[in-house]
């Protein structure tokens, strides 16, 4: 039931509106939802240099054109267009956006995304609401053996990002596909999904928890990585902990450290990446007689031995590496 209202709420509060991204706190690695390109290298030949501009003899007019002939747009209404042999099959299509004139100052653009080939044009992304900057609304994603578009959608304090892939002629949506914002951290390796969520306090009459009002931003990332054999993006795979096992992987009694600061421990995670989630809460008493319960976790990286320090305090304390909320065992699954 906790659930499914967090998702109710969620979704009444991620309405899409013309105030972009001013003024949001995030965490320390989270990205405004634009993803540069890898600066791997690709075995992916590169046809075509992108561009947001349509020239008349470029080799992208052809994909352009079949798009505004099909949406019944003009030229000066393509904003962005990316085309090329995106998985090496030495094939060129094109992911081509029209819309409105872009609202600089607000970040965001409306318009439809098209995936277009020499004997397919139709809509990749209905009309949304996207994340326009420096001129543009696409990014490349680069993998070992293919290029992913991506395209974010704009919200009030977030950004959800969706990316397409060119599989047999075929444009497919990838996984990670609104889940998130997704990016390329600085902390660890592949990639990261920033969840979004209204899940840090529950205020609820006693005996009355199913009913309880929930508020609270937060920011948490996900891990994933790029699976060559599946030809897309796969969340890296966790599971539940014991106490022991946490004091034993970061080399202190920290179980007995939360419980002495008041909070209960409410599941350990480990992820296959090397790191640990813990949630913890407190719960307390109002003075009407309304019960309030507090959620916060912690990142612990194993790998380098060291709490995640999310806001940038410059310190790294189990205390310092909470973002909000409440951690589910996978995004995915």
């Amino acid at each position: 039931m906790k659930k499914k209202i967090i998702g109710i709420i969620l979704a009444g509060m991620m309405i899409m509106t013309a105030c972009g991204n001013a003024g949001k706190a995030e965490p320390q690695g989270v990205s405004e939802g634009r993803t540069e390109s890898s600066e791997e290298a690709s075995s992916v030949e590169e046809s075509t240099e992108e561009s947001s501009v349509v020239e008349e003899d470029s080799a992208n007019n052809k994909f352009a054109q079949k798009a505004v002939e099909k949406s019944g747009k003009t030229i000066e209404d393509v904003r962005d267009i990316i085309s090329k042999d995106f998985n090496g099959d030495g094939k060129e299509e094109a992911f081509v956006f029209i819309g409105n004139e872009p609202d600089e100052e607000f970040g965001e653009c409306t318009g439809t995304l098209w995936f277009v080939s020499d004997d397919k044009c139709e809509e990749a992304l209905p009309e949304e609401y996207v994340v326009y900057h420096d001129g543009k609304v696409l990014n490349e994603i680069t993998t070992e053996d293919k290029i992913f578009v991506e395209i974010n959608k704009n919200y009030t304090t977030s950004a959800v990002s969706y990316l397409f892939y060119v599989d047999g002629g075929e444009c497919q949506e990838s996984i990670v596909s609104g889940l998130g914002s997704f990016y390329e951290p600085d902390y660890v390796d592949d990639y990261c999904i920033s969840m979004s969520a209204y899940d840090v306090y529950f205020e609820y009459e006693e005996g009355k928890e199913d009913e309880a009002m929930i508020t609270g931003h937060s920011w948490k990332n996900y891990y994933f990585y790029y699976d060559k054999a599946a030809g897309d993006f796969a969340e890296f795979a966790a599971t539940e902990i014991t106490e022991q096992e946490l004091n034993e992987a970061v080399g202190t009694d920290l179980a007995s450290e939360i419980r002495a600061e008041g909070y209960d421990i409410d599941n350990i995670i480990k992820r296959d990446n090397g790191i640990i989630n813990v949630n913890y809460s407190k719960t307390t008493k109002n003075d009407d007689g309304t019960i309030l319960k507090e959620c916060k976790n912690i990142t612990y990286l194993t790998k380098e031995g060291r709490y995640f320090d999310v806001w940038g305090t410059g310190e790294e304390t189990w205390q310092n590496s909470d973002f909000g909320g409440i951690y589910d065992v996978m995004l995915t699954k």
